[in-house]
């Protein structure tokens, strides 16, 4: 969702970012530069941040979660500086993130930022820039932004840049379980080169139940490579994995996790609410799937 304000000389955009969780990930092996191929389903969710980018004199990233760093190992900052060279005046601006995805998740919270920033510069500067272009600055950045800049459900390919739209999948409820706990990506796909063999999984047929919008057969065709390889280096994995199960759900983790999420049937929603509620020793967020960006409106 894009809003423009234009406040006397002051212009500010604010926009959203939402989370993804991966309906199927599987890692189809190592490239020679050092990254890994994928085959998923990626999937919006309406846990979402707001950014907020405002014309100012000088530049300034900040951030309402103090353990976020907002410096140049930030994507949000790299989003800039990848869009300063197509901008030939004033490079100030203010860029503020509010945080409500989890940092290091597996619900793409750093990317979805990046997108945001892209998308929103581009609007705030005026580049007219493609989303096509947009992706393939983004892919420079990060293998999910991309799919952030767009939305949606869609099939990824390659590293995760090479998307395929989908139909959208319904707004079912999805219950995401975040631990107290932080798993790196790349340390994650270390742990896949280290592995000599990994279970198949079934993108084909997860694709197939989103076409037809059936919630059983996608539940029993989801799965996601790095559970197996995450869950025994990361014991509070397999605490949300296990939380989800006593509910009667279907656990995936998200991403290179640690997180899991689970959909949840429309006439449960509110009795897995109450239950995830009483939970401790993890965070829990009750959202939905969404379709993604949204169009921009001008105020």
């Amino acid at each position: 969702m894009h809003i423009l304000y234009t406040e006397l000389n002051m212009t500010k955009i604010v926009e959203t970012g939402y989370g993804k969780i991966n309906l199927a990930l599987a890692i189809t092996g190592r490239r020679a530069d050092g990254y890994h191929n994928i085959d998923t389903i990626f999937q919006s969710i309406g846990l979402a941040d707001t950014i907020t980018l405002e014309e100012s004199d000088s530049f300034a990233l900040t951030c309402s979660t103090g353990s976020l760093a907002c410096d140049r190992t930030n994507l949000a900052y790299r989003a800039w500086q990848a869009l300063c060279p197509y901008k030939k005046d004033n490079l100030g601006v203010h860029i503020h993130l509010e945080k409500r995805i989890p940092i290091a998740a597996g619900l793409a919270g750093g990317s979805t930022d990046c997108a945001a920033v892209l998308r929103g510069l581009n609007r705030l500067w005026q580049l007219h820039l493609t989303e096509t272009e947009l992706c393939r600055l983004g892919a420079s950045l990060g293998a999910d932004v991309p799919f952030c800049i767009c939305g949606g459900t869609m099939r990824g390919t390659g590293i995760g840049e090479e998307l395929r739209p989908l139909p959208n999948l319904p707004e079912w409820p999805v219950l995401i379980v975040h631990p107290h706990a932080a798993v790196v990506t790349k340390k994650a796909y270390a742990l896949f080169d280290e592995k000599k063999e990994t279970a198949p999984v079934a993108v084909d047929d997860v694709e197939a139940a989103v076409r037809c919008g059936d919630f059983d057969a996608l539940l029993a065709a989801m799965g996601n490579t790095f559970e197996e390889l995450v869950i025994p280096d990361v014991p509070e994995a397999a605490q949300c994995q296990q939380l989800l199960k006593s509910a009667g759900l279907r656990p995936l983790m998200a991403g290179s996790g640690p997180t899991f999420f689970a959909l949840v049937p429309h006439e449960r929603e509110g009795e897995v609410r109450r239950q995830a509620a009483s939970w401790t020793d993890v965070d829990t967020y009750m959202t939905k799937a969404v379709h993604g960006a949204e169009g921009g409106v001008n105020e």
